[in-house]
């Protein structure tokens, strides 16, 4: 049977990439096809670069999770490696679209392109589709406050800090997944101790203070984030670190894998003259969180 494709990188699998699964679904399904969607693991513009870290919305195990959670058929990972780079577009469309994905349709959004130096974009594609007898179907952009939602425009936010606006154009919340690992100890000598997430060091670290959600082995509990380089005490490396308060808990997880969610940005990470000072805004965005999950 040939497959409804759907090709992209699809990171963050926000929601203006929904509204191209759901519609290669829907075509997919009224034409007696597999729906099958075809991922960038890393994107090409980060493979051009050469450069991932603290760059991704999602990883390619979290993308593909969602991907599959929108019901299609098929999703599959397809590397975008130097030999996709340098391809003409009518060689793609032929090789890798027809004889490699088996292509009976193709559903793409309106800045999808592809070939060497992105050459094959809408008119191409729609051309090409209709010379090899499949269905061509183009998905227009979401928008949001004038804006066409973009993976982009996501990870700008999330490199603000700003989770809430962020989470709106995805269509889910922001989350961090890693495992507990050992820090300096010093969230407990002030009196306030925190669970450092190892995270991958490809995904996005919003900086910041926020409330959160962190879950632990199927349990979920409220919690205070701060993700920075913790100015007001010596941080090694001056590496981000994302740690976690969580609030009302006592029990001991190193080594436990946690996802950690962000809800709210609470305030900017900041250097405060004194520990005393760094104690009585931690109590503050405590209170902060409190208030919010109430």
């Amino acid at each position: 049977m040939l497959n409804f494709l759907a090709i992209g990188t699809y990171d963050g699998v926000h929601q203006g990439h929904r509204r191209i699964i759901r519609a290669a679904v829907r075509e997919a399904l009224r034409r007696g096809l597999r729906s099958r969607i075809i991922y960038f693991p890393v994107p090409p513009k980060f493979f051009f670069s050469g450069g991932l870290e603290n760059s991704l919305i999602t990883l390619p195990a979290e993308r593909e999770k969602l991907l599959l959670a929108l019901r299609p058929d098929e999703v599959q990972a397809l590397e975008f490696d130097s030999a996709l780079a340098s391809m003409p577009a009518g060689e793609f469309f032929s090789q890798v679209v027809l004889c490699g994905l088996e292509a009976g349709g193709l559903c793409v959004g309106p800045d999808f392109a592809v070939g060497k130096g992105r050459e094959g974009h809408l008119d191409f594609l729609k051309k090409a589709s209709a010379r090899a007898g499949i269905a061509f179907k183009a998905v227009a952009f979401a928008r949001r406050g004038g804006h066409k939602i973009s993976s982009s425009l996501i990870r700008a936010h999330l490199h603000a800090g700003a989770v809430e606006e962020a989470n709106l154009c995805l269509g889910w919340d922001y989350s961090v997944t890693g495992k507990v690992v050992r820090g300096a100890g010093l969230g407990r000598k002030l009196g306030f101790p925190t669970a450092n997430v190892g995270a991958d060091a490809a995904k996005i670290l919003p900086p910041g203070i926020f409330a959160a959600r962190v879950k632990i082995e199927g349990e979920t509990f409220n919690a205070v984030l701060n993700v920075g380089r913790r100015p007001t005490v010596d941080t090694p490396d001056h590496k981000m670190i994302l740690e976690a308060h969580i609030l009302d808990y006592s029990r001991m997880i190193y080594g436990k894998k946690i996802e950690v969610t962000f809800l709210k940005h609470l305030r900017p990470e900041r250097r405060f003259h004194s520990k005393e000072s760094l104690i009585r805004h931690i109590q503050a965005d405590i209170s902060a969180a409190r208030r919010f999950f109430k």
